[in-house]
C-alpha cells in the first residue's frame, strides 16, 4: 500500500514538472560595457592620476524559471572584460591602464510588465558573484603611477567579489522568443583588492560596470 502511494505521488509530481517545463527559459546576451574601478585614494590624485573613459565587451548565457506570468529567477554564466585607463597630467606618452577579466554568475529577480503582450519593460535585480581570471597592469605595482611593464597583477586582487546588479529595459515577444535590451549595471559590494597588498592609506576599490545595452535572446521550452 505504502509502495503504491509512492509511485502515484512520483507519477503526480512528473506529470507537474511536465506541464510547468514551458516556464524554463535559456538564451544568450553580449554587450559594450563602460567600466571603472573606483577608489578615493586614486580620485583625490587630481591630473596626475585622471580616470579616461573605459569601454570593454561583455557576453554570457542566460537560463531561468517562471515563477509566475510577470516574476522569474534567473541566472547564468557572464565573461566580463572590464578595468580602467588612466591619464597622467595630460602626458600621452604615460598613459597607463589596468585589466581585469571575470567570470560573473548572476542570481536575479526579474520581473516583466506585460507578460501576454508583444512589448513591456522588463526590471532585474540581484546580486553575483564575480571570479577573477585575469588581471594586467601597466600601472606600478598596481597602486603607483604609470609603468613602462604591462604584466600579470593577479596576486594583487581578490579572487571573488560580490556585485549589487540592477537592470533596467523592454523586450519584444513572438511566441517562445523573446529578444531584450537592458541597461544594465553591476557595483562591488566587497574590497577588489587584497588588503595586505595595499600601502597605508589606500582605501576601498570597487568595480563597477554599464552596459549600453545588453542585447538578449531567450528562448522558453
Amino acid at each position: 500500500m505504502r509502495c503504491s502511494m509512492y509511485l502515484i505521488l512520483f507519477c503526480f509530481g512528473i506529470t507537474k514538472l511536465n506541464a510547468q517545463s514551458s516556464n524554463w527559459f535559456a538564451g544568450i546576451h553580449v554587450s559594450n560595457q563602460i567600466s571603472w574601478i573606483f577608489n578615493s585614494f586614486d580620485s583625490d590624485e587630481g591630473g596626475e592620476l585622471d580616470y579616461v573613459l573605459t569601454l570593454h565587451p561583455s557576453f554570457g548565457l542566460d537560463l531561468g524559471y517562471r515563477l509566475d506570468p510577470h516574476f522569474a529567477i534567473q541566472t547564468g554564466f557572464i565573461y566580463s572584460a572590464q578595468g580602467q585607463k588612466y591619464e597622467t597630467a595630460g602626458n600621452e606618452d604615460a598613459d597607463y591602464k589596468t585589466d581585469l577579466t571575470y567570470l560573473k554568475i548572476p542570481l536575479l529577480l526579474d520581473y516583466r510588465s506585460k507578460p501576454l503582450g508583444k512589448m513591456g519593460l522588463v526590471l532585474q535585480g540581484g546580486f553575483q558573484l564575480a571570479l577573477l581570471s585575469t588581471a594586467e597592469s601597466s600601472r606600478e605595482n598596481v597602486f603607483g603611477y604609470y609603468s613602462s611593464l604591462y604584466k600579470d597583477v593577479k596576486d594583487f586582487y581578490e579572487s571573488t567579489a560580490v556585485d549589487f546588479v540592477l537592470g533596467l529595459g523592454a523586450e519584444y515577444k513572438s511566441g517562445s522568443h523573446v529578444f531584450r535590451l537592458v541597461l544594465r549595471a553591476d557595483y562591488s559590494l566587497t574590497d577588489i583588492e587584497r588588503t595586505e597588498k595595499k600601502p597605508g592609506l589606500r582605501g576601498v576599490s570597487s568595480n563597477a560596470t554599464v552596459a549600453l545595452p545588453m542585447l538578449s535572446y531567450l528562448h522558453s521550452f
